[in-house]
């Protein structure tokens, strides 16, 4: 039987009668989202509910994985484990006809609802193995995206992941493609500490899922062989990045990441991580030694029964932007060794700011040409524009390796000679605010008399400036104004976007870039102001998954602070004696003893002078169990700590920095026994003791209101409030 949610066709004909599976309430949620908002609001709705889970479904992103493969219009596709239609829509968006397995009615429903415009999807809905069995169709596409590590569901067999995609090749056309979607067992993520993804423990995958069951995921080698197994088949090798399921880059073995490419790292959005490591030096040296295809965090592979061969290599997308703006970035290749790089809008409303790049080109070559920078030429296309693919590194990367042999004179030398081309090159007229720089960058104050150009480009960063042997050439010009923008606001973009996008420049930071480009401090503000001011009106109301990590992210544990803090304590751990002569403790006055890691045991003379001490038993957050804190006339010490008392002397710390204050210590001798317990099993003492606190004190609470309810009550009470109200 079947039924139409708008032009989407819906067949229950293998449907089982109810659904296998769920995730709540959260999926009535999303079933609500995908019948009352249209797609331009979903990420309005994102950003306002703040929910890993709506994010995930509805994140126009989650398309980025498929919507670069080069479509003709004419393909016929099958979508297997569609879900609730996170990439149904690009496939819908490029293909003649989408067809989509789901064996959840409510998913089904949700895929419908918000693609229900489209007249070319039907979704069955059902056992893979119960609809497989009666498809006659041959198709173009197959997709796995996110499916194929739950083979062991989907079939019943010794060795289902073999035969999930022997199963599947059986229903493509000769030169048919299966598109698969799949987390790197070994992804680096995993080994810096985020969870495995469908478990949420940490190192499941690197194990080789020692204690779960039912979803795998695999490496490259292991991967290789499976398809060896179904039949031969072979693949081509694609890298999302940060990971299939929010990618912005996609790789391939023919266009792998650069160093400093690889900078963001915000992919925790449905769970707590763990930071052991700062990637991106990972990366970098990863790539230093022709490894990032095995530590990919994701992987997606083109498989056919021979190896597929598609012009694309390369895809980066800008579609967390402003619609207007939102465009995608491809590296296409012509036969074996030519290719060319071709830019086109992501939404139909970004066809301007695409095409305008043609004539922007036209205009920054001539006054480029002044200082020996070339333009990469540019071509209007149907799709958008074409631009020569250009060989060479980047100034960035010049810089970089500098840097990292040491030599950062010469790479402030390398620097600022470009600097002083960009300078000439935007000089020699005067600036004033116009209309269309105050929508662009704000209503800014700006600081004495600046220089200007009637037209500017302020993204010359270098990482978009390419050096090839004597060719030096400004690689992207999409953000060009035509209207004057001071001079100095592009030379402080310059310097801004090569220290603060890789920490691994932070040596450089010392050496006062700004200054030495006679950029002063107001002027900075202003910039900073500026900048901000950019990038709201690129973004325009759309939110950036990055603007939603706090708010959906339960964040990171820095592992490397917190291992820091304790070896420390733990090497340096020292009792520190500050003693009070009638004007308070000071580091001056203070006397330093050392500490084992287990504690100390000792005597410590007090000098007739002094009126209070101050005992500081090391730096690290833990327990301490004071044995013995008396005097040598038996008297014990009358004391107060900062620590939370959990009796028996027993006294936790949990923000590190102990201390005991003595008072009454004139000329006496203090005899001292300290025992360090054990960090874990003092915080749970201390929870423990702390619950029990809170409840008593809740209790006491309770009891005084109810007194106070029973005097309120009383005829005494009455009377008296009668008289104070007059």
């Amino acid at each position: 039987m079947s039924e139409k949610i708008g032009q989407v066709v819906l067949d229950d004909t293998y449907y089982p009668g109810k659904d296998l599976y769920t995730d709540g309430a959260i999926e009535d949620e999303m079933l609500e989202i995908a019948r009352t908002y249209p797609e331009e609001k979903w990420n309005q709705v994102i950003a306002e509910r703040k929910s890993w889970p709506i994010l995930y479904h509805f994140s126009h992103i989650r398309e980025n994985i498929l919507s670069w493969l080069p479509f003709t219009g004419e393909e016929n596709v099958l979508e297997i484990g569609s879900g609730c239609g996170a990439v149904t829509g690009a496939l819908c968006k490029k293909a003649k006809s989408v067809t989509c397995i789901e064996l959840s009615r409510k998913r089904s429903l949700i895929n419908a609802n918000r693609h229900k415009d489209f007249d070319n999807l039907k979704i069955l809905m059902g056992n893979f193995q119960d609809i497989e069995k009666n498809l006659t169709e041959k198709y173009d596409y197959i997709t796995l995206i996110g499916v194929f590590e739950y083979g062991e569901a989907y079939i019943q067999s010794s060795t289902p992941y073999v035969d999930f995609l022997k199963i599947i090749s059986r229903h493509l056309k000769p030169d048919g493609k299966i598109v698969l979607a799949i987390e790197n067992r070994f992804g680096l993520k995993y080994w810096a500490g985020c969870t495995e993804d469908h478990f949420g423990t940490l190192f499941e995958g690197l194990e080789g899922y020692p204690t779960t069951k039912g979803v795998k995921t695999f490496t490259k080698k292991e991967f290789n062989a499976i398809l060896r197994e179904a039949g031969d088949l072979k693949a081509s090798w694609y890298y999302p990045f940060p990971d299939y399921k929010l990618p912005m880059t996609i790789y391939s073995d023919e266009r792998l990441p650069f160093k400093g490419e690889l900078n963001r790292l915000e992919t925790n959005y449905d769970r707590l991580r763990l930071q052991l490591f700062q990637e991106s030096p990972v990366y970098d040296s990863l790539l230093d030694n022709d490894l990032f295809p095995e530590f990919s965090n994701s992987f997606l592979l083109l498989i056919g029964r021979e190896k597929p061969e598609i012009a694309t290599v390369y895809s980066k997308f800008s579609n967390e932007r402003s619609s207007e703006f939102a465009l995608r970035t491809d590296i296409c290749k012509e036969g074996k060794k030519d290719r060319f790089v071709r830019k086109v809008p992501t939404e139909t409303t970004a066809e301007k700011h695409v095409r305008n790049l043609e004539s922007l080109s036209r205009e920054m070559a001539r006054i480029y040409a002044k200082e020996g920078l070339e333009l990469n030429q540019c071509i209007l296309e149907k799709q958008g524009v074409r631009l020569e693919f250009l060989k060479g590194k980047t100034l960035e990367e010049h810089l970089d390796a500098l840097v990292e042999q040491g030599r950062n004179e010469e790479a402030e030398k390398l620097l600022f000679r470009y600097v002083e081309k960009v300078r000439r090159i935007h000089s020699g007229e005067a600036f004033y605010k116009t209309p269309e720089f105050v929508k662009v960058f704000g209503n800014v104050s700006q600081e004495g008399t600046l220089s200007c150009s009637g037209i500017s480009n302020i993204d010359l960063i270098p990482a978009n400036i390419l050096i090839d042997n004597d060719r030096i050439s400004v690689i992207d010009y999409e953000w060009t104004f035509r209207f004057p923008i001071p001079g100095n606001f592009i030379i402080y973009r310059m310097i801004h976007y090569y220290l603060e996008s890789d920490g691994k420049r932070r040596a450089l930071k010392d050496m006062d870039f700004y200054t030495k480009a006679g950029l002063t401090e107001k002027e900075l503000e202003i910039y900073a102001a500026m900048e901000r001011n950019f990038q709201n009106y690129i973004k325009g109301s759309h939110v950036p998954l990055l603007d939603m990590y706090e708010d959906v992210s339960p964040g990171k544990v820095d592992v490397l602070s917190y291992y820091e803090q304790l070896r420390i304590a733990g090497a340096e751990r020292k009792l520190q004696v500050f003693y009070d002569r009638g004007n308070d403790f000071n580091e001056s006055d203070s006397a330093v003893y050392p500490m084992a890691k287990t504690g100390l045991s000792l005597k410590i003379p007090i000098s007739k002078d002094a009126k209070r001490l101050r005992l500081d038993p090391g730096e690290a957050a833990g327990g301490l169990l004071l044995h013995r804190l008396a005097f040598d006339d038996g008297s014990k010490a009358v004391f107060y700590s900062n620590g939370f008392d959990m009796g028996d002397g027993r006294y936790y710390f949990g923000a590190g920095d102990p201390q005991f204050i003595i008072e009454h210590v004139q000329g006496k001798t203090l005899d001292i026994e300290i025992e360090v317990l054990k960090e874990q099993e003092a915080r749970e003492e201390f929870w423990q003791k702390f619950s029990q606190v809170s409840s008593q004190k809740e209790q006491e609470i309770q009891r005084l209101n109810q007194k106070i309810q029973q005097m309120e009550n009383t005829k005494v009470w009455k009377l008296y409030r009668s008289i104070k109200k007059n």
